[in-house]
């Protein structure tokens, strides 16, 4: 192999590899997102709910639980319709239930959920989102 015919496919390759690099990072952006802790203040009551952009914290007698807001289809922030109790995309009009169990429509996976700390003394929650999650 000639030199002049080595750095010419080696140029193509490297050049290639910088085109693709760029494409791959956009479509698992959410890989390499951190992991993140929101903090809440205030007490909710059993059967109450707080809306926040991302996810949905609820109240319950078994505890706390948060369910994200991210349609598992194509990633649509969904709506907490309070008087059915359900989650409802306004893409495609995929259903959940109040916590996350995947009901009708295009998507087939149910919501994230995720961990809530209780905190007692300034009566207030951390909900923990893993890495990559939103």
């Amino acid at each position: 192999m000639i030199r002049r015919d080595f750095l010419k496919k080696t140029g193509i390759w490297a050049f290639g590899l910088g085109l693709i690099y760029p494409v791959y990072a956009f479509v698992n952006k959410k890989r390499f997102r951190p992991p993140i802790e929101v903090r809440l203040r205030g007490k909710l009551k059993p059967g109450e709910f707080l809306l926040e952009p991302k996810f949905v914290l609820f109240e319950t007698e078994q505890g706390s639980l948060a369910v994200s807001r991210t349609c598992t289809h194509l990633g649509c922030i969904i709506n907490y319709k309070e008087a059915d109790k359900e989650f409802i995309c306004p893409c495609h009009q995929s259903r959940f239930t109040w916590n996350g169990k995947y009901l009708s429509g295009p998507a087939n996976k149910d919501l994230p959920r995720f961990q809530v700390t209780v905190l007692e003394e300034d009566e207030g929650y951390i909900v923990h989102i893993p890495k990559g999650i939103l």
